[in-house]
């Protein structure tokens, strides 16, 4: 049997798999979810998907496990989507937000979200990843109920370069989206109205997050 399981794995071209792809490389799903057991060498990450390697996963893993257990025309935003548009952010310990159909029904699980959405955008590409654009990814970022400080240094990250998102689309998104959750974002961003001023009080950082994603995931 372990034979049988070491010849299967070598088909393996990536990390996370559903577990009805395993099956049809030859390794049973009773095989499979024994394997991802707490003491096994693989981890379930989301129902019916699992990472196919040893170690904790990678945000790049969360991030795969989410949009197969989504399905087509899924995607991700948020914070980890801004993180992926090169906007600063600390995605490692957030959940994944994935946008999907509004008709479509998924329960979201322990560090991932999954949202229905009558406004699915059409997404960008970022590394291969199906991402909501830059301006929705931070409004939906920004209403997620963190903290004054957190969301002003995550919108004025986003607007510090027009070509990430500018100040008069990110208001226009957050009129169009949801209100739930907009009462802190809306203040910050009517104080940047105000004047030039506070796009300067915050320290300038840089990172390139769609890169650091990827070497997370070597």
């Amino acid at each position: 049997m372990q034979k049988t399981i070491n010849a299967s794995e070598s088909y393996f071209q990536r990390r996370v798999y559903r577990v009805r792809d395993i099956e049809r490389l030859g390794i049973s799903q009773s095989t499979t979810y024994r394997r991802a057991r707490a003491d096994g060498p693989w981890t379930r990450l989301a129902p019916g998907v699992v990472l196919v390697a040893p170690g904790p996963p990678t945000v790049h893993d969360r991030i795969q496990a989410a949009l197969l257990r989504a399905g087509p025309g899924a995607m991700v935003t948020g914070l980890v989507a801004a993180h992926l548009h090169g906007i600063t952010t600390t995605p490692d310990d957030v959940e994944v937000h994935v946008l999907i159909p509004h008709s479509r029904k998924i329960q979201s699980y322990p560090g991932t979200r999954f949202e229905r959405t009558t406004r699915l955008p059409k997404p960008s590409y970022v590394n291969g990843i199906p991402t909501a654009p830059p301006v929705r990814a931070v409004m939906d970022g920004a209403r997620t109920f963190r903290t004054w400080a957190f969301t002003q240094q995550l919108l004025h990250s986003a607007i510090r370069e027009e070509r990430c998102c500018k100040l008069n689309d990110l208001i226009i998104e957050m009129e169009l989206g949801s209100r739930r959750g907009t009462a802190v974002p809306r203040a910050i961003l009517r104080t940047f109205q105000n004047g030039p001023a506070p796009l300067h009080d915050l320290p300038r950082r840089t990172a390139r997050p769609a890169e650091e994603v990827q070497r997370t995931a070597a």
